[in-house]
């Protein structure tokens, strides 16, 4: 007794309770410190003027050749005849399949069908970091993608499905991939899954990981590789469809490493209240999700074209492209990609309050997310989806968002998708400034969370869907 007594007396509570903190809600404080520290420290072993002509040098060499086919086209991949699905010879990578859903909440009951991205396989999304010289580097890649806007984007040190780099394409191993594989616990400061965009995946997760190597270890980089410190990092999101979308998948969750340890129980609401409206929001949608050949769609056909496309050219068609490589892990291939007519645009609206920066979260359905519901920004639409469409009412601040706002932009520019499934696509990324203490209405299905809370759902995994990360990624 006389023991247990002696223990029972150091407990300290505070102590107790900040570690929970530090455990549940993001980064332990060392780390927060040198993440803090990347962001605004001019030190970096590259100068800002050497990564524009790195940068500068890999956009003006192209290494993709890239021409759109026709879907019968395509070398090794079918247009199946009973279900109209687009497979692979192999049985691999992925399939063009259908869905049909059918969405029943509180604002009504909808259903449609539509093509989506069939890859039940978990990728791999990394970036290497490394101390160097006292300053946090991560490692990124001058990476081209056939769907890329500009030739080469910065990517993550590896973005691979499993089939790359299970060698299911016949090429090569991406590089440095087996850092990522099994790493030493103690090396992982940031391994979560995090969902694909659920609007055109259907439940597809990537692990987003940030795993560190020792300051002797990769003393020199792979070609197309470099060492970018966080704040060269921000500098680069500035440029309109530079950073990639795994990239900013991946970078959101150090965007909210600053805010208080102590600060979840002292906004608008609690971390548990902010828990319970979103289990209360993934009640109160209902949504039913049944596979589909391709052929079964009644809003969808093969076009004159022979691309897969709405009967009204509307959301997104089915194209195939013809590509051809130099210094990729496969020399040439075709492949089926997503094409958007119209750049969307992704919006969050923040606001400061009691101290601590909110932002405007809705609880976002989306076909092919596990759990339906997740977080997402404030508003993602493409204006197009909208004109003349009686099926689909406007979002909540369309116009706000679309054309003028009533509240400041402090952020606007292009984003790009990832260009392996998605062909040259961006999105207007806006955040828009709501003044303190000024009130706004809110619809259902709409909440502000601090700083704290939303970096709690941010590492809590599969929470925070694909938009909120990107735009979140900008706030860098």
């Amino acid at each position: 007794m006389a023991t247990i007594r002696k223990q029972a007396s150091r407990f300290d509570p505070d102590s107790e309770i900040a570690a929970v903190r530090s455990d549940v809600l993001g980064f332990g404080g060392d780390v927060a410190a040198e993440i803090h520290y990347s962001r605004t420290t001019s030190k970096a072993i590259h100068s800002d003027d050497y990564i524009e002509d790195w940068i500068a040098r890999r956009l003006a060499s192209p290494r993709l050749q890239v021409k759109p086919i026709p879907l019968a086209a395509m070398a090794h991949w079918l247009i199946e005849s009973g279900t109209g699905n687009i497979i692979h010879d192999s049985g691999m990578f992925f399939t063009i399949t259908g869905v049909k859903a059918r969405h029943r909440s509180l604002g009504g009951d909808m259903e449609w069908d539509q093509p989506i991205i069939d890859q039940p396989e978990i990728g791999i999304l990394g970036i290497l970091v490394k101390s160097i010289n006292g300053v946090l580097h991560f490692c990124l890649q001058a990476k081209e993608e056939p769907g890329n806007i500009n030739s080469v984007q910065l990517s993550p040190t590896v973005q691979a499905t499993y089939s790359n780099y299970t060698k299911a394409h016949g090429g090569a191993v991406p590089p440095l991939v087996g850092y990522f594989l099994n790493p030493q616990r103690q090396r992982v400061l940031f391994a979560k899954l995090q969902t694909e965009d659920g609007g055109r995946f259907l439940f597809k997760s990537n692990r987003n990981m940030i795993v560190r190597v020792g300051e002797g270890e990769l003393e020199e980089l792979p070609d197309h590789f470099i060492w970018l410190t966080l704040r060269q990092i921000a500098l680069l999101l500035r440029r309109d469809n530079l950073v990639h979308a795994c990239t900013r998948s991946i970078i959101s969750s150090l965007v909210l490493s600053r805010a208080s340890q102590t600060s979840c129980a002292e906004g608008v609401m609690s971390l548990a209240e902010a828990i319970q409206w979103l289990d209360d929001e993934k009640a109160a949608n209902h949504i039913t999700v049944k596979r589909q050949g391709l052929k079964t769609l009644k809003e969808w056909l093969l076009d004159e074209d022979c691309c897969f496309s709405h009967r009204e050219k509307r959301f997104f068609r089915v194209i195939g492209i013809d590509v051809k490589s130099v210094g990729r892990e496969v020399s040439a291939w075709s492949q089926p990609i997503l094409d958007n007519p119209e750049m969307g645009i992704i919006g969050l609206l923040t606001q400061v309050r009691r101290g601590e920066r909110h932002f405007l979260m809705q609880a976002k359905a989306e076909v092919g997310n596990r759990s339906m519901v997740q977080l997402g920004p404030t508003v993602q639409f493409t204006p197009s989806n909208y004109a003349g469409n009686e099926k689909l009412p406007k979002p909540f601040l369309f116009d706000d968002f679309s054309a003028g706002s009533r509240f400041p932009f402090s952020w606007q520019n292009y984003q790009a998708e990832e260009g392996a499934r998605f062909y040259r696509e961006a999105h207007l990324h806006r955040i828009a400034e709501l003044p303190e203490g000024d009130e706004l209405p809110l619809p259902q299905g709409f909440c502000w969370m601090s700083e704290t809370q939303l970096r709690f759902f941010l590492h809590l995994g599969e929470t925070v869907n694909s938009c909120a990360r990107s735009i979140i990624s900008c706030l860098l």
